[in-house]
């Protein structure tokens, strides 16, 4: 399955940033807008006027993983399963960076 971009990156930010792994605490939103806001807030200021923009493309980003079978959601953990390591590891660290440069410009 092709990955979009944003697809590409959010899968290598959970690779690289949190070794495939990371838990997050309760919220009144979704799941994926809650982590998407999450890791938006790691580049993006909230009063960025692109703030919200990105936390919609990271939160369909992570529905797409979620729906290729890339990610896997239950309670308060999102991890990538076997093929989402497999398709993560395939992105270089040095990619990553670079990607992640480019989200913090935004």
């Amino acid at each position: 399955m092709s990955l979009t971009g944003v697809e590409r990156f959010v899968l290598a930010y959970l690779y690289y940033e949190y070794g495939g792994k990371i838990y997050f605490q309760s919220s009144n939103t979704a799941p994926e807008e809650y982590l998407a806001e999450f890791m938006t807030e790691e580049f993006l200021p909230r009063k960025n006027p692109n703030f919200s923009r990105v936390v919609t493309g990271f939160a369909e980003a992570i529905r797409g993983l979620k729906d290729k079978g890339y990610i896997s959601m239950t309670g308060y953990e999102v991890n990538l399963t076997d093929e989402g390591k497999r398709e993560a590891q395939k992105i270089q660290q040095e990619e990553y960076k670079e990607l992640k440069k480019r989200f913090s410009k935004v």
